[in-house]
């Protein structure tokens, strides 16, 4: 198969933002753990101290900050909550959780920054990130220099200075770190003590005064011969003398220097911190490399400007992450990008004491150098390509060269941090724990779209079941729709149990039963005697008929084979019926209205309204994110439409939506029911029919995934369209589409491209392809795996998409020109010939599993076999009942 290059696009360039790593310039070291228990959490949002950082929780900047914690954590958005979670679990357990989302390769520390006591080490930030270097500050060294000499004056009671007993011991330390391995620059924080406008002609004269009088001062009279002096350089003339020595050090070791500008805590002159005072020093020194620390925030521009006009300036960006608005985050950018060279931008978190600061900063930066990159390329002030390699050279590139790293990116994937999702969700567990969670239940949908789930006390789930899962009968995933009998015909009988393993990253608390959450589970093989395996392994494997597991294996391999990732969203289409089963009789098909689509009359019975907005409180309240809603064309059904999501996800939150659906309508005595076709005698009115007339732009691999599925979906539908009723509902006029064509928004093709314009671009559009023959019975993991199987064997051998789209309604066109447009064919009328046909498709049979189609296709029949003898009424009491 020839490699096909894929157009690169805004999502190419979203994803490069997402996922390149970071090399994190500019930051400071973590607390050890029992430091960081007196660091309030506020210090990562705020330069404030004191009573003034109490009142930073009214900052955009922390509200913000909070938000995206508490999405982190999973726990409420407060800042009490956050700090709930924090206090719950071990110090190193949460810098891990914090450390492992951000793709950080590679820190440079500043390990000056000492107002707290208890920094850990440069090098053991190793572990959390792949390589950790020093920066050093030089007024650190200065002082400590001053210091010994201090010492020595006052114990040999000698009281003359020469400017040497300081230059030269200062400026052998200097030269001997900045040979070190380990540094990789030396910082001056200039800016807090006398300001950025350096003088660059030092009189040595004066140097050797001012040194005298800084030392006398410490020494003193009281006599005391001290081991340590605490010294603080701010004195003007020393600070401006040894910054001009520690440049030309840097610049003879070719290290570079970085300088503290604009905005920090109160010990700061602003207006003295404009980069422009740094002028005369950066024309004295042209070969020295000066990176302008926090984007000299507020003087952007002027920090740009400098690093336009002159070669050896750079911009790091740290510290407005996130220490401002997400809108003046973005403004920052933007004003950079207006006149600095994208070459010399460095990003940084400025990151210090906590690892919440690290986690958020770069976050944060993704989400706005993504955004302003966007924006740039609809401005037509970048390309697309121009703009994913500037993305590169802020997050990693630029930093790389100029530090002299030698790293190699390691690109983000999801496989990289299962670690940390699985400690992200041993923390919601314990705040599911504290909000009263007392019963877990581990789900799945079997072979007939029926949830089922075990539950289990939640401190018998942290204790045992998430490392151990439970153990379920085979049979149990193969019952038929009917009733819990075996069907003989499949491979499951009384004997084999398997695991059920959950996954943690779906857990979810029911917010409509506050004592019951609700988690995901996979099925793995359980290994007895009998195995071939045993006794060479006595470790559980995935089980071939997990149908979850098939689905997710189905999505690798696109991802890994072709490099395609899908996005897929589905529309819950559901009725909600009136009747009482207080007698326990079967619900009959009285609809709560009968109204037509989109009807107001629809929202103006009380008890419906209530109901609706209960579940749609309650799925947001579940992190389902909700497009819209509105009633449907049958009486008394609504459609709910939830955002595009991974296949595996959209799968999981449509199991979630579901049940929340099931469960709230039976809280207010209705009955909620996803059965096809409810009511048989209602049609669709034809006046719905739209008629758009569209050219294709479909790519490549976009018309080989279509004509895949087309060649595959009379086989398709037996998984699609699984029960009786299924085939009620996909007939003409009915908008699933029985004649197998597709078309460009048309609703009478069982493939239907939708356009929208791409966003961050002119004229350009995006296409998604709604598959119309798919109803509610259908097990979801099992209907996607299908459809993408189909569409990858369409990618994999470069099949032609002969048939040309139809604007029309087939079943309208005279046979001669459906024959043009290539359509000949329509799906099945019953299961029986759905499943003939899905018999015959060995491709298919193939790709999603010999083990899942063979029980499948038993089942099925199996139901078919039962149904057989009873009438139409009690076949759709059956299914009204489970669906």
């Amino acid at each position: 198969m020839s490699n096909i290059k894929e157009p690169v696009t805004r999502d190419t360039l979203l994803k490069t933002v997402n996922t390149f790593p970071i090399i994190d310039n500019h930051a400071h070291n973590l607390l050890n753990s029992s430091a960081s228990l007196s660091c309030p959490l506020e210090v990562c949002f705020s330069e404030a101290r004191g009573e003034a950082l109490q009142k930073s929780i009214e900052t955009s900047a922390l509200k913000r900050g909070v938000r995206q914690l508490a999405k982190l954590y999973n726990c409420e958005a407060t800042l009490e909550s956050v700090k709930c979670v924090t206090d719950a679990i071990s110090y190193e357990e949460l810098c891990r959780t914090c450390f492992d989302p951000t793709g950080i390769q590679c820190l440079l520390l500043d390990d000056g920054l000492d107002s707290l006591d208890g920094l850990r080490d440069v090098e053991s930030h190793v572990g959390l990130v792949e390589c950790a270097k020093r920066i050093v500050r030089i007024e650190k060294i200065a002082e400590q220099t001053i210091s010994d000499l201090v010492i020595s004056f006052k114990n040999s009671g000698n009281e003359n200075l020469e400017l040497k007993s300081f230059q030269d011991p200062f400026k052998n330390q200097l030269e001997t770190l900045a040979r070190s391995d380990l540094v990789v620059s030396f910082k001056s924080i200039a800016a807090y003590r006398t300001g950025l406008n350096i003088n660059c002609d030092i009189d040595y004269n004066l140097v050797v005064r001012s040194l005298a009088k800084f030392i006398l001062e410490c020494v003193g009279s009281d006599g005391e011969k001290p081991k340590v002096v605490e010294t603080r350089l701010v004195d003007k003339i020393l600070i401006d003398y040894i910054l001009n020595l520690a440049i030309e050090v840097a610049v003879k070791y070719d290290i570079p220097i970085q300088l503290h500008t604009g905005f920090g805590d109160n010990d700061l002159d602003l207006l003295t911190s404009n980069p422009l005072h740094l002028r005369k020093l950066i024309e004295k020194y042209p070969t020295a490399k000066i990176i302008l620390l926090h984007s000299s925030y507020p003087y952007t521009r002027q920090a740009g400007y400098l690093a336009s006009v002159y070669s050896n300036v750079y911009v790091d960006i740290g510290l407005v992450f996130p220490m401002i608005s997400a809108t003046g985050q973005e403004t920052n950018l933007f004003e950079l990008l207006e006149i600095c060279p994208t070459n010399k931008i460095l990003f940084s978190t400025d990151g210090h004491y906590l690892p919440e600061s690290f986690y958020v900063a770069t976050i944060q930066v993704r989400e706005a150098l993504g955004k302003v990159l966007l924006k740039a390329v609809e401005n037509e002030d970048f390309t697309i390509e121009e703009a994913i390699k500037i993305a590169k050279q802020i997050m990693f590139e630029n930093s790389n060269e100029l530090y002299k790293l030698n790293l190699n990116p390691k690109i983000i994937s999801n496989q990289e941090y299962i670690g940390s999702s699985a400690r992200i969700s041993n923390l919601a567990l314990k705040e599911l724990k504290h909000k009263g969670v007392k019963y877990v239940r581990l789900g799945w949908v079997d072979f007939t779209n029926m949830l089922r789930f075990r539950a289990v006390p939640i401190d018998r789930f942290i204790q045992k079941t998430v490392s151990s899962g439970i153990t379920l009968a085979k049979c149990l995933n193969t019952l038929p729709v009917y009733g819990d009998v075996l069907v003989k015909e499949t491979d499951f009988g009384p004997s084999g149990e398997m695991f059920m393993k959950p996954d943690l990253n779906t857990i979810v608390h029911l917010p409509y039963l506050p004592a019951h959450a609700f988690v995901h589970i996979s099925f793995e093989n359980k290994v007895t005697p009998d195995d071939v395996s045993y006794p060479s392994s006595s470790e559980s494997s995935p089980y071939p008929v997990c149908l979850r597991s098939c689905l997710k294996n189905i999505v690798e391999l696109a991802r890994k084979e072709f490099g395609i990732d899908f996005l897929v969203g589905i529309e819950s289409e559901f009725l909600l019926l009136r009747g009482g089963n207080a007698n326990h009789q079967p619900y009959q098909p009285n609809a709560v209205d009968n109204t037509v689509y989109c009807a107001a009359a629809a929202y103006r019975d009380f008890s419906t309204i209530q109901t609706i907005e209960q579940i749609l409180d309650a799925l947001q309240d579940q992190n389902i994110e909700l497009e819209q809603f509105h009633p449907e064309s049958a009486p008394g059904q609504f459609e709910i439409i939830t955002s595009p999501d991974n296949p595996l996800a959209a799968a999981d939150k449509v199991v979630i939506t579901r049940q929340t659906i099931y469960d709230v309508a039976a809280k207010n005595l209705l009955k909620a029911t996803f059965i096809p076709k409810p009511f048989r005698d209602k049609e669709i009115d034809q006046s719905k029919k739209i008629y758009d007339d569209h050219h294709s732009k479909l790519s490549r691999k976009e018309s080989f995934f279509v004509a895949g599925i087309l060649s595959h979906l009379k086989a398709i539908a037996a998984l699609t369209l699984p029960t009786i009723s299924s085939y009620e509902r996909a007939v003409i006029g009915s908008w699933t589409g029985k004649w197998i064509s597709w078309g460009i928004e048309n609703r009478e093709t069982p493939i239907r491209a939708c356009y929208l314009p791409r966003e961050g671009t002119k004229g350009e559009m995006d296409v998604n392809f709604e598959i119309k023959c798919v109803d509610a019975t259908a097990n979801p993991y099992l209907a996607l795996a299908a459809i993408l199987c189909a569409g990858i064997d369409g990618i994999r051998k470069e099949m032609e998409l002969k048939m040309h789209y139809c604007n029309d309604d087939p079943e309208y066109l005279s046979p001669e020109t459906r024959a043009k447009l290539g359509i000949t064919e329509q799906l099945p009328d019953s299961l029986a010939d759905s499943l003939a046909e899905l018999k015959k498709d060995e491709d298919l049979i193939k790709s999603i599993g010999n083990d899942i189609i063979k029980n499948y296709i038993a089942l099925k029949e199996g139901e078919l076999k039962f149904f057989k003898n009873l009438s139409k009424d009690k076949i759709y009491e059956i299914l009204l009942e489970r669906f």
